[in-house]
């Protein structure tokens, strides 16, 4: 049995090998990597675009999940893909800004040498959210409260240089507010604590807030967008709540590994947008969560560094270091 599912295995993948995008025969599977585990907003959306991306590009398309290690051994592997266009890293400003700005030496890929830019998918802002147990309705009144309290506040995170860990300090910096930065394994933890009051404030995603927001443990009392958004109706922007430099967003994009030749680049392009910008991959988009923000590889190169320009900045101020 060991033996046939070897050969089968083997018989699969050869011809994988053998034929670049859009060679003859067709119907070579793409895979999607992705660096998150199934069931998480990364995986939902990558397997929203699969099929529309399928369409666009006349091919079968894959989901591939390779969690763990914040992304990174994900990224890596995408880089020694071979250049062929059948395997592209689905991925979050984790691995491409952020993961940059914490850990700039100890990571193995350069974030732009390493990787070909294909396309922005969407975005999503992060909520500041509070907990239920704090006598506050609005973030002005959650910061005049913190004051009051310096030392003695704290903010929760999924992990040191997490999404959560540089939203939360970006708050604390801003708003002066002297709170301690508290990291667990994952979000739900953080929001266990803070239906207990033990964790007072965290800045998370609106698809993963969402039943916390519905069972009344968190409040939602600003968005880190510089628009309001319709996936939190009626939370006003971070601007309007009096901290307008608390402006944060987690974005999706497409890779592929560097050295893609020009003829499988130009349709991965062409493809890869027209999956972003199609209407109803849009309207279901939005239902998981997200906004649909499309840009070819110039907005993805643009936004990526900026983003990681950002971060690092941060990083440096508050010595922030991987354990």
């Amino acid at each position: 049995m060991m033996l046939r599912r070897a050969l089968l295995a083997s018989a699969l993948a050869a011809p994988a090998a053998s034929r670049p995008l859009g060679a003859q025969p067709a119907r070579n599977p793409v895979r999607l990597v992705v660096p998150f585990p199934a069931g998480g907003a990364t995986d939902s959306i990558s397997r929203l675009y699969a099929p529309v991306l399928a369409a666009k590009l006349g091919e079968p398309v894959v989901i591939e999940n390779r969690p763990g290690g914040g992304g990174i051994p994900a990224a890596e592997a995408v880089t020694r893909a071979a250049p062929d266009g059948l395997t592209l890293l689905f991925t979050t400003s984790s691995t491409h800004s952020v993961q940059p700005a914490v850990n700039p030496r100890g990571l193995p890929y350069d974030p732009e040498r390493d990787f070909t830019p294909l396309a922005l998918i969407c975005g999503t802002p992060s909520i500041v959210l509070i907990s239920s147990t704090i006598p506050a309705t609005t973030l002005g009144e959650f910061i005049a409260w913190a004051r009051q309290r310096r030392g003695q506040v704290n903010y929760g995170s999924s992990g040191v240089g997490t999404a959560p860990h540089l939203n939360g300090a970006l708050l604390d910096v801003l708003a002066d507010l002297g709170m301690e930065h508290v990291p667990y394994r994952g979000t739900g933890q953080v929001y266990a604590e803070m239906r207990r009051g033990e964790v007072h404030v965290l800045l998370d995603s609106p698809s993963t807030a969402a039943p916390h927001l519905q069972s009344g443990a968190v409040r939602a009392v600003a968005v880190t967008w510089a628009e309001r958004t319709e996936l939190v109706p009626g939370v006003p922007t971070t601007a309007e709540a009096g901290l307008p430099g608390l402006l944060t967003n987690t974005w999706f994009g497409l890779f592929g590994p560097a050295r893609l030749p020009a003829e499988v680049k130009a349709r991965l392009d062409a493809a890869t947008l027209a999956a972003a910008q199609d209407a109803e991959f849009r309207q279901r988009l939005f239902a998981l969560g997200a906004e649909a923000r499309p840009g070819g590889a110039e907005v993805l190169t643009r936004t990526a560094r900026e983003e990681r320009e950002r971060w690092a900045g941060l990083v440096q101020q508050l010595r922030i270091q991987v354990q």
